[in-house]
């Protein structure tokens, strides 16, 4: 019961921020991809007919839904795991943009070189505790691909691209500044 309430607040936050990104037919992103039709986002979990290229995601209400994805899961897919998944339909067939493994990613992570300025604690119902920055952080979503951090109460956000997401590390790579950030599970 505790899982599906939690799996049921991330849902609903990533719905909400679902609406202020889906795209229409044909608008250009920001980072230059252009979209085919209309993106949008449902979180689930990761269901037994999941195989190499078709997942099967079992929704928070019960629904199933079933798409085609490419190599493009970013933590790996393992039935009951938790996950994040953006997508468009063409002619009734849902395709996956992105992956996200949600059930790996939120967990508490340190900077593994010896600076080990960064640390990112991803909780899943979207709140963050992340130090070594200048700004303060505490929030966190998926967007696009990318993982997005911001603060709550100001403008501050950073945007990384998820190099590598296993059961141990974390990789990621500031779209700021190209900077990448090596982490391990704490």
């Amino acid at each position: 019961m505790k899982h599906m309430k939690k799996l049921l607040i991330l849902s609903i936050v990533l719905i909400t921020l679902a609406s202020c990104v889906e795209t229409k037919k044909g608008d250009a992103e920001k980072d230059g991809l252009i979209e085919t039709g209309r993106t949008q986002i449902d979180v689930g979990t990761v269901g037994d007919g999941t195989s190499m290229h078709s997942l099967e995601l079992i929704c928070p209400f019960g629904d199933t839904l079933y798409f085609v994805y490419e190599n493009n899961a970013v933590g790996g897919l393992a039935c009951g795991d938790m996950i994040s998944v953006e997508y468009t339909e063409n002619d009734g067939e849902l395709n996956a943009q992105y992956i996200v493994n949600l059930t790996t990613l939120c967990n508490q992570w340190q900077e593994s070189d010896e600076a080990g300025n960064y640390s990112f604690k991803f909780e899943d119902d979207g709140s963050a505790t992340i130090t070594g920055f200048d700004a303060v952080y505490d929030q966190w979503c998926i967007l696009n691909g990318l993982l997005n951090i911001a603060n709550e109460n100001s403008n501050n956000y950073e945007k990384f691209d998820i190099v590598l997401l296993t059961e141990d590390s974390l990789v990621l790579k500031s779209k700021k500044d190209d900077v990448e950030i090596r982490m391990a599970k704490k």
